[in-house]
């Protein structure tokens, strides 16, 4: 059990802790330490589903886009979305980020992070309310006579399947032409990467996560052209894919060339050295011994 003067757990810590973060308090480091025993892959899939993402920023914003809404987007850790964007147009107009997450410790750190940022937003508010999100001031900054790339990296597998296939049903009724929806996701999987012990360690600590099958999370794709890159998203068989959307418009777009086959593997840098998630006080063990 939790001491009562402890933090809740939370999944956005909990995540950060994963990759090698600092923000976290010691029962999501206990949790963070029971996910891994379960299943001591999912420290090196979460870390490449993150470098991932930043890689993939970096195609789209070399490619021309310029606006993107990070939802879900956690707590700060590595190269971030502003300037992995904004590293990818030199000399070229600015890039416009906000970042959205219902975790007010997460919005927090994010407005710290983000002082002196003139391209760059936090926002405090729930993904899955389409309504409120598009009409919160600072998403209304961007240009939505424009194409925008919407970020869902790692967070559908998070969401039930009614609301995962609403928002992203939302997100396509609502962006202009040419606009992009990159998504990361844990796929259902067998032993030697089994999903179902690490599912009932994340639920055991009061945490939902679902899985789905590559069938599953491309149905989500509707009428838009899409692009997924097989059963990882790195190097090794690591049970996670990414599927990147695009809405019907003027203009070429192709799959990404790092997805092929002969370029697979990480991206240097961007992400800090990997640091094995650690119970050291007894309120840790004591957390991670009431998750079991």
């Amino acid at each position: 059990m939790t001491p009562s003067f402890l933090p809740h757990v939370s999944p956005a810590r909990v995540h950060a802790e994963l990759l090698g973060g600092e923000q976290a308090f010691p029962p999501d480091r206990a949790v963070a330490r029971c996910v891994t025993e379960a299943a001591p892959w999912w420290p090196t899939a979460v870390q490449g589903l993150h470098r991932h993402g930043a890689r993939l920023v970096a195609h789209l914003a070399a490619r021309g886009l310029d606006q993107f809404l990070d939802l879900g987007s956690g707590l700060p850790c590595g190269r971030q979305v502003h300037q992995a964007a904004a590293a990818s147009r030199p000399g070229q107009r600015g890039t416009r980020t906000v970042y959205v997450d219902r975790d007010p410790h997460v919005h927090t750190v994010r407005r710290i992070d983000l002082v002196d940022q003139p391209d760059a937003a936090s926002v405090l508010g729930d993904i899955t309310d389409a309504q409120a999100l598009f009409e919160h001031p600072a998403v209304q900054e961007l240009d939505f006579r424009r194409p925008v790339a919407v970020l869902l990296h790692d967070v559908l597998p998070w969401l039930p399947d009614e609301a995962a296939t609403h928002l992203v049903t939302e997100l396509r009724r609502r962006l202009p032409p040419g606009s992009v929806i990159s998504v990361t996701h844990l796929l259902t999987a067998p032993p030697p990467y089994a999903t179902t012990p690490l599912v009932r360690a994340y639920r055991e600590a009061g945490i939902r996560l679902w899985p789905r099958d590559l069938a599953r999370i491309g149905s989500w794709s509707g009428t838009w052209p899409a692009y997924t890159h097989g059963q990882h998203t790195g190097g090794g068989p690591l049970p996670v894919c990414a599927l990147l959307l695009r809405a019907p418009g003027p203009g070429r777009f192709t799959r990404p060339a790092f997805w092929s086959p002969s370029r697979r593997g990480a991206a240097p840098g961007g992400l800090p050295p990997r640091r094995r998630p650690r119970i050291n006080s007894r309120a840790e063990v004591a957390t991670c011994a009431g998750t079991r």
